[in-house]
């Protein structure tokens, strides 16, 4: 599958899934020396080539795009370019606002799945808050230091990030961090 093909098929799976809803989350995969990234807004049941850009890992370049409408990267492109820079085995980055997850972080500091998948994927992981007010400042550099010691980072009331080797292996640590947050939260009421 081509790197554009790739994207699209994961950020559709995303929202197949209940992980994002028609318009939220975001995605990327590395090219080279450049990240493919999903537009700011793109909408997962319609997204199509149109709707990717390409963006530099080490700088920030404006996309050349010939359109009526500007089309503007991702908000988080930033957090996508700090975690490429990081971790140069990281190959994908996404971003899903995972239903169950975001709802077992209204309390306490860390999310401790139940499940033996969870524990044995996971352990405690760390929720980071999210700064509202500087946003755009912090986010990337908190975001991709979290990742330095887990498989992915949960930042309270917002979702997941995740950065792997592959998009299918984001995809997964995403699936699989929502199914621990959805048996944690069933058994509460069992």
């Amino acid at each position: 599958m081509k790197t554009k093909e790739q994207l699209i098929f994961y950020y559709q799976l995303l929202r197949k899934y209940g992980l994002n809803d028609s318009h939220s989350g975001n995605a990327s995969i590395r090219d080279n020396d450049n990240f493919i990234i999903t537009k700011s807004g793109a909408c997962a049941d319609l997204i199509e080539s149109a709707d990717l850009l390409e963006c530099a890992v080490n700088s920030i370049k404006t996309p050349s795009v010939k359109s009526i409408q500007p089309i503007r990267p991702s908000l988080d492109t930033g957090i996508h370019q700090s975690i490429y820079q990081r971790y140069s085995e990281f190959n994908a980055v996404l971003h899903a606002h995972n239903p169950y997850t975001i709802a077992e972080t209204f309390n306490g500091s860390y999310f401790s799945p139940l499940d033996f998948e969870g524990q044995l994927y996971f352990g405690d992981l760390d929720i980071i808050e999210c700064d509202t007010n500087n946003y755009l400042e912090t986010m990337p550099q908190r975001i991709s230091d979290a990742l330095q010691n887990n498989k992915l980072v949960i930042v309270r009331t917002h979702g997941v990030y995740v950065g792997a080797e592959t998009a299918e292996l984001a995809y997964k640590w995403l699936c699989s961090l929502e199914q621990s947050a959805k048996i944690k939260w069933l058994a509460k009421g069992a």
